[in-house]
């Protein structure tokens, strides 16, 4: 273990998000069975907020301006706004404290984090995003972005939290769908142009057209170009199969894909979204370009893990050949 990897193993993920919690919104994270009188009041203010609502004698005056309410009842208006107020204030707060939550049950699965501190302003922008997210799915992959953002600083953008930001529930399964099937090449990130596969998968074309207005997908059809040989080797893969291209000749050919790429926000979002991969598209995905490419010699492996500097290990036997 370097230098560099000793440091980052000596930070606490839960004392990092604690941390980056205060700075942003200047109050310590507390675990869930500390925040129960907070849950109370919240429910009492609603309470009150409905009885008030529900009872009010306020006088309505029509002039010729239009509708205004009596003054003389200011003070009964003041407390009920006041009361809305609290009320919205104290949702908005169990909102942030859930998605931390999740935060820190993703990070409890980690050994260490980064020591690079998060940006504040991004933990501001981010607090601002989730504070009127009340759906437990979507506050799970909120968690996991900010959770993420802990590990490793600058792993989402505003860009990509503002899209989030905007999508609704059915966008978001529309993409987790999609993402199942999301292969990649030296970072890329897309999916194989192909109707039949595409159907058979139950993506269709209206989907990507929806995740494109989001901005997480391009759908115009763009061109993928490999390089195999003989000796020189490329890959397409997910996080559980690799496929391993090679050229029948000595001199490198390129083998040409048509391809649905996701953006760089929709490329940081898989990240967060995990889906459930689905083994079958890939080992489809390959036997289509072998019907198409008969030039080269395609096979598929189990990936036994995959390493940022050592690359992809993966079993040797050829599981294409038993489908």
């Amino acid at each position: 273990m370097g230098a560099t990897e000793i440091v980052q193993a000596l930070v606490s993920p839960a004392e990092k998000l604690i941390d980056a919690v205060f700075r942003a919104i200047g109050k310590a994270y507390e675990p869930k069975h500390t925040r129960k009188m907070a849950d109370a009041k919240a429910y009492e203010l609603k309470v009150i907020s409905e009885t008030v609502r529900n009872n009010s004698d306020v006088p309505i005056v029509y002039d010729s301006t239009g509708v205004s309410i009596d003054t003389s009842n200011y003070e009964e208006i003041a407390k009920r706004a006041s009361s809305r107020l609290a009320y919205q204030e104290i949702a908005k707060q169990q909102n942030i404290e859930a998605v931390v939550d999740n935060a820190y049950e993703e990070l409890e699965k980690v050994d260490g984090v980064s020591n690079e501190p998060v940006n504040p302003d991004w933990m501001i922008r981010f607090f601002n995003s989730v504070e009127d997210i009340s759906n437990e799915s979507m506050q799970k992959i909120w968690g996991r972005i900010l959770a993420g953002e802990i590990k490793t600083p600058n792993s989402y953008s505003y860009r990509t939290l503002e899209k989030l930001r905007n999508m609704t529930q059915q966008e978001v399964e529309h993409f987790q769908l999609v993402s199942a099937l999301a292969l990649q090449n030296s970072g890329r990130k897309f999916l194989l142009s192909d109707k039949e596969l595409m159907s058979k998968y139950n993506v269709y074309f209206t989907y990507l057209l929806e995740l494109e207005e989001c901005g997480l997908m391009n759908c115009q059809t763009l061109s993928l170009s490999l390089e195999a040989s003989v000796l020189q080797t490329d890959l397409i893969y997910n996080s559980q199969i690799v496929g391993i291209i090679k050229g029948r000749e000595e001199t490198p050919k390129k083998l040409k894909l048509s391809v649905y790429v996701f953006t760089g926000s929709g490329s940081q979002l898989l990240t967060a979204i995990h889906p459930k991969e689905n083994s079958d598209y890939i080992l489809d995905c390959l036997k289509a370009i072998i019907k198409n490419h008969q030039d080269f010699v395609i096979t598929a492996h189990r990936i036994n893990f995959i390493d940022n500097e050592s690359g992809i290990n993966y079993n040797k036997e050829d599981i294409l050949t038993s489908t």
